[in-house]
């Protein structure tokens, strides 16, 4: 079976982190992983993603997992809103 979905990716800056200082983080799933330039950290957290993917299929738990993420793996899928917004706050 292939589907495909968008998912959010934030990247992050660790400068203390020598080695692989950008981390991907995918919070629709709740995957992580890093790399040495942001495109690796994207490359590394697709892969992560997939595996986990691969692992919940094998359990048989694949539609409830995409379900609660928001993903419909039916072609009458509806992707969550995704609303960017301002926020600002005095400090």
């Amino acid at each position: 079976m292939s589907i495909q979905f968008p998912v959010t990716i934030k990247i992050m800056y660790e400068k203390e982190a020598k080695d692989a200082p950008y981390v991907a983080y995918i919070p629709e799933f709740d995957v992580s992983s890093c790399g040495k330039t942001e495109a690796r950290a994207r490359k590394n957290v697709k892969e992560a993603l997939e595996i986990v993917l691969e692992e919940v299929k094998k359990k048989g738990e694949l539609e409830g997992f995409l379900q609660e993420a928001g993903v419909s793996p039916d072609k009458t899928s509806s992707f969550p809103k995704i609303i960017f917004e301002p926020f600002s706050v005095n400090l």
